[in-house]
């Protein structure tokens, strides 16, 4: 048995107008075409034959159990949600229980999904604290309408190169596969720079960065891609990590014309080949 389609109010209103004027049901089915409503002759006639027998376009009401997902219980889900974004079916059901209305857990994640909210883990970003804050802003209005066409973003990155899926798919009734993993997985240590006119040249080493591997990889890397580039002046960015702001580095980057453009801390958005490294490793991990 196939279901008649629901139309929307508006269709009814055309199909009682239309009716009342003497058309055929051909005829507002042509009509309804040209209104881009899709329908068939069979729920055309039966809106006549409904309009006719109780002279409404609106069904009429059903019999059965009245929902519990009333307009009361929907805001009181929805302001709960936006007042706080990681509450949990089960406190919710206690919010509205304190109203006296006492509903399951599964009927108030229903009602949260009805009001447009979906589940997924959660997104962190850096937590930056009030007197970073304001260094930020005071930094953005120092430099409202620089240009980027002088910068040069620069980073280092770690870069797993084997990928281990945390999923897999099996037929019902066998044994999942184990799938071996190493204890001590392939990485590689990358630095780069990027910048409005190209990218500097990629250098992967090896061991933990300090000091002097940095200012040796600058030396390698950078120092003659500001030479060749960027002859007539440059702003070169990094983050604040120790090793990048020390005596050492800083001694270095004034005898090799360096133009360090600081920035505030706890600022790494500012920082775009942060995504550049987002991008590499997810293009890794398909």
């Amino acid at each position: 048995m196939t279901r008649r389609r629901i139309l929307s109010s508006y269709a009814r209103e055309r199909i009682k107008i239309l009716a009342s004027k003497g058309a055929s049901v051909s005829e507002i089915l042509i009509a309804l075409d040209k209104d881009g409503v899709v329908t068939c002759r069979q729920t055309v006639w039966h809106i006549i034959q409904h309009i006719n027998s109780h002279g409404s376009i609106h069904p009429l009401p059903k019999s059965g159990r009245r929902t519990v997902l009333t307009n009361e219980v929907l805001n009181i889900i929805d302001i709960a949600m936006q007042a706080d974004d990681e509450t949990t079916a089960k406190q919710l059901c206690s919010k509205l229980s304190d109203v006296g209305i006492l509903i399951t857990e599964r009927t108030v994640l229903k009602g949260r999904h009805l009001m447009g909210w979906t589940s997924r883990g959660a997104a962190y970003c850096q937590l930056i604290r009030d007197q970073n804050q304001l260094k930020r802003l005071d930094w953005a209005k120092k430099n409202l309408g620089a240009g980027f066409e002088d910068v040069i973003w620069t980073d280092e990155t770690t870069v797993q190169l084997e990928t281990h899926r945390r999923f897999c798919c099996r037929k019902q009734g066998q044994k999942p596969r184990y799938k071996p993993r190493p204890k001590h997985p392939i990485k590689v240590h990358v630095w780069a720079g990027i910048s409005w006119r190209g990218a500097t040249n990629v250098c992967i080493f090896e061991g933990i960065m300090d000091a002097n591997l940095y200012t040796d990889i600058l030396n390698q890397f950078l120092v003659p891609f500001v030479q060749t580039v960027y002859p007539h002046g440059h702003k070169f960015m990094q983050d604040n990590d120790p090793k990048h702001t020390s005596r050492h580095s800083k001694r270095f980057f004034e005898e090799k014309g360096i133009n360090w453009w600081p920035t505030p801390p706890e600022s790494p958005d500012a920082n775009p080949i942060e995504n550049l490294w987002h991008e590499l490793k997810v293009s890794l991990s398909v």
